[in-house]
C-alpha cells in the first residue's frame, strides 16, 4: 500500500537495498540528502520491536508461568 501511494510522489523504495541501488545508479547529491531515513528507520523499528518482545511479551509469559 505504501508503494502504491508514495512511489508516484517521492519515488520511495521501502526496502533499503532497493533505495540504495537506485541512489547509486542516479548518483546525484539530492538523492543522498534524505537517504539516511531508509537505513535509520528500519533499525529504530527493529530496536523497538526487540524491546517490546523482551520486556512486554516475555514478561507476560513469565508471569503466566509463575
Amino acid at each position: 500500500m505504501v508503494h502504491l501511494a508514495t512511489i508516484p510522489i517521492t519515488g520511495t523504495g521501502i526496502n533499503p537495498a532497493r533505495s540504495f541501488g537506485a541512489a547509486v545508479i542516479y548518483n546525484k547529491e539530492k538523492v543522498w540528502d534524505d537517504h539516511w531515513i531508509f537505513w535509520v528507520g528500519p533499525f529504530i523499528g527493529a530496536a523497538i520491536a526487540a524491546f517490546y518482545h523482551q520486556f512486554i511479551l516475555r514478561a507476560g509469559v513469565v508471569k503466566a508461568l509463575g
